[in-house]
């Protein structure tokens, strides 16, 4: 038996309850916590060895992981805001049916448009948005 396959269950084991305990959950919901992670797929590299640290580092580590997917999920959901922002608001302005809004935006990747641009775009005024909206429309219908 290798080394990794003895000591991991040990360290699972030690990284769970960790979890448990920090995060105040029962011992299933702790599991899913780490089973449903990209880290978890990391302890079984043989090359990195992550096994050889600490259940307390394991968990930080886990928990970098858990942030970063939590502010990717909390910036695309900003984004998708926006989106729906500017769909309503072009519908409007064009006098057009927000299905109507919906195939123009996907044909054209406005969608694209918008999340490229959203750190400029989101702390503008309705009309400055709407206005880059129909540029790049007009641009790209060209």
């Amino acid at each position: 038996m290798s080394i990794e396959k003895a000591i991991l269950p040990i360290k699972i084991n030690e990284l769970v309850s960790l979890i448990s305990t920090k995060k105040k959950l029962d011992f299933a919901d702790a599991m899913s916590y780490l089973y449903t992670s990209n880290f978890y797929k990391k302890l079984f590299d043989a090359k990195s060895k992550w096994w050889y640290m600490s259940g307390l580092n394991l968990y930080k580590e886990l928990e970098k992981e858990k942030h970063k997917l939590q502010q990717t999920d909390n910036q695309f959901k900003k984004e998708k805001m926006l989106s729906i922002f500017c769909v309503e608001n072009y519908r409007v302005l064009k006098k057009m049916e927000a299905v109507e809004v919906h195939a123009l935006f996907k044909k054209l990747d406005v969608y694209g448009f918008l999340t490229t641009n959203y750190d400029v775009l989101h702390s503008q005024g309705e009309e400055y948005i709407l206005n880059e909206i129909s540029a790049y429309i007009k641009n790209h219908n060209q």
